[in-house]
């Protein structure tokens, strides 16, 4: 009893962590560490009705299911030359002449995150379906689930309206509607059991109450803050429960099911007509009312396994147009899962979530009683489906973990008996112990046999999510306790164009920590004494960076800046072209690019290059004259062939904004 409600409570935690604290590595961390903990706890002390999970976990389910993790985990593995591995590697290995394994994910680092992410994900859908094999508990969890989408819709609207909200709001709100939809069903049927003379079931009435509040709190929001496609998504989950609860109550033949499901069908198709949709766009994108610019080219040049898990973030800078943020668009689900694993993993998730809808449908429609659970895991799935197309919410870390609880309740109610089974096998344990050695030793062997493997699936998972979860972590304690680390992070705090932190100590585990330091102000005036306060960086630290991701421009152009004193020309312009490529449109890191530029011969006098400063020289005159200040501070650090094609190319255009240039550089030189 104790254990059951102490998982229950890890795993309440962890969704609340996922919800309050901003969505990064230490949330992520703080979760997994969580739910690695409840799934040792169910695996070394399971529940009794936890011995019913054999029953539902099956080899082939946990050879699916593993699935995503082995893929994620293959995109981190070495590739052949010229085979499945990305072509930045080898183009990283020119720039930093040395030799770099070629992998299918760009950026090692975001594909370990997604992986630990997932893993955090399954684990919480196992122990959820552990502890629910008993009805009792599935109606806590339910409760919980209430409470907690309830509070977190609140929450996603308080923060929608300050501005500062996430992006799997509005899937928490859907789901909020669908468990509020099946708790009134739920109750309902209580209430019909407990109006019948000499029943004994207990009053609904508080969960009704409840349930009801959930809804309205849930369908508030989603027709303030949502779009019409979760408005939509929610109508028709909810659609989808009722078709059930009908079937249960009133449509108990072969025909009469047939007809509430064709029914059921027809009003699915004609409400999804309702939803606005893309036209001449890619299908994955087609569902969404935000500007997907960026992730339609991204699309176009999607390879055959992906770009890496979590790469679809790290993709975005370099295809967004120049000015534009990267928070004002975010790839939805359906198109980030392309992006980064692949059409055909796309297509295979598609068809798992549809098969999973019909066997959850089957199983509700089977059972005499509880036929919600599983009727409520039918519709978030083909909810979810839905809103992938949508928006990118399916794939926040607080979303993704209800919905993982949300499933595991389904999966672990959708087959009648399951916690009798386990009851049965006990007790025919016991029978054998008095029978004889011989029958008790066989029964023993055969109960194992039976209840070992979800024990050791769990086991092998809460383990796994345990050495993750200190892979990520541990770079923050190293990095506490080291000076150089800290000069770094300082350094890059200290720059005036927002770079971020470039350095840590492990290729992989460092960047984790890199993408939690936050842009500063740009401030393009100071940017003449930029490149002195790069070269305090260590070099080998930001290399050590770029061999887990080599799409970093920022670190690209702080290598480039820390190697342009030596006598290695070709060096330096082979890492500030990597600048150049992998962050072709980042304004941030305008001044500084061409402070280095233009002070490096070999760079000015190569056509490639002229073109590119020449780029960045028009965005700054004409179009972002908040950046003019920059080009004083890099003509005044330039040397004399950057001085003069510095010049050509301001003339070309703004001859008067040359004379400027001139005199505030003669004056800055007088003092």
């Amino acid at each position: 009893m104790m254990i059951i409600r102490l998982v229950m409570l890890a795993e309440l935690v962890a969704i609340a962590v996922a919800f309050a604290m901003p969505e990064d590595v230490r949330s992520c961390v703080l979760a997994a560490f969580i739910l690695a903990t409840a799934a040792l706890i169910v695996a070394i002390f399971p529940p009794s009705a936890s011995l019913g999970l054999a029953k539902l976990l099956r080899p082939g389910l946990v050879a699916v299911l593993a699935t995503p993790a082995l893929f994620m985990a293959l995109q981190t593995v070495p590739m052949p030359m010229g085979t499945l591995g990305n072509p930045i590697w080898a183009t990283a290995s020119t720039a930093l002449n040395e030799a770099l394994a070629e992998t299918i994910t760009v950026d090692t680092g975001a594909t370990m995150f997604s992986l630990a992410q997932y893993c955090a994900v399954l684990a919480a859908a196992l122990v959820t379906a552990s502890i629910t094999l008993d009805r009792i508990r599935a109606a806590q969890v339910l409760h919980l689930l209430l409470s907690v989408t309830t509070i977190s819709t609140a929450m996603w609207f308080g923060r929608e309206t300050t501005g500062a909200a996430g992006s799997d709001g509005s899937t928490v709100a859907v789901l909020g509607v669908l468990l509020s939809c099946a708790a009134v069903i739920r109750a309902a049927d209580q209430l019909r059991r407990h109006s019948r003379p000499g029943a004994a079931a207990p009053a609904p009435l508080p969960t009704l109450c409840a349930a009801i509040i959930t809804m309205i709190v849930c369908v508030i929001a989603l027709l303030i803050r949502a779009n019409l496609a979760a408005v939509v998504t929610a109508f028709l989950g909810s659609g989808l429960l009722l078709s059930v609860f009908a079937i249960r109550r009133w449509f108990l033949g072969l025909w009469g099911t047939a007809g509430v499901l064709a029914t059921a069908v027809i009003i699915f198709v004609a409400t999804l007509t309702v939803i606005p949709l893309r036209t001449n766009t890619d299908p994955t994108i087609a569902l969404s009312a935000s500007s997907q610019i960026a992730t339609e080219r991204m699309l176009q040049d999607v390879r055959p396994a992906g770009s890496g898990a979590g790469t679809s973030a790290v993709l975005l800078p370099i295809y967004r147009d120049v000015g534009v943020g990267v928070t004002r668009e975010r790839p939805t689900a359906a198109a980030a899962i392309v992006i980064d694993m692949g059409w055909v993993f796309l297509c295979g998730v598609l068809v798992v979530a549809v098969l999973g809808a019909v066997v959850l449908i089957r199983r509700s429609l089977s059972r005499a009683h509880d036929y919600v659970y599983p009727a409520l895991g039918a519709a978030a799935s083909i909810a979810l489906i839905i809103l992938a197309f949508a928006d990118h919410g399916v794939l926040g870390l607080g979303a993704s973990l209800s919905a993982a609880v949300l499933f595991g309740l389904a999966f672990g109610q959708s087959t009648p008996g399951a916690g009798r089974d386990a009851q049965s096998l006990e007790l025919k344990e016991a029978s054998d112990r008095v029978a004889g050695p011989f029958p008790a030793s066989y029964s023993r062997f055969a109960s194992a046999l039976v209840t070992a493997w979800p024990r050791v699936t769990l086991m092998v998972l809460g383990i796994t999510l345990a050495v993750q979860a200190l892979w990520m972590v541990l770079p923050e304690w190293y990095l506490g306790g080291r000076s150089s680390s800290s000069t770094v992070a300082s350094t890059a705090t200290a720059l005036p164009n927002g770079i971020s932190k470039p350095a840590s100590i492990a290729a992989a585990r460092e960047d984790f920590w890199i993408r939690g330091g936050s842009k500063s102000s740009v401030n393009p005036t100071s940017s003449a004494d930029e490149q002195e306060t790069v070269s305090t960086v260590p070099s080998n630290t930001l290399a050590r960076a770029l061999r887990s991701s080599p799409l970093r421009g920022d670190i690209w152009l702080m290598l480039a800046a820390a190697s342009k004193k030596s006598s290695l020309q070709h060096g330096t312009a082979a890492m500030l072209k990597m600048s150049y490529y992998t962050a072709p449109n980042d304004l941030d890191l305008l001044p500084l690019r061409l402070s280095v530029a233009l002070a490096t011969d070999s760079v000015v006098r190569e056509p490639e290059f002229r073109d590119l400063i020449k780029r960045d020289v028009n965005l700054a005159v004409s179009h972002q004259p908040a950046l003019r200040p920059a080009l004083v501070s890099a003509y005044r650090s330039a040397s004399p062939d950057g001085k003069n094609y510095l010049e050509s190319v301001i003339s070309e255009q703004d001859p008067t904004y040359l004379d400027q240039v001139g005199a505030r550089n003669f004056r800055q030189g007088s003092r």
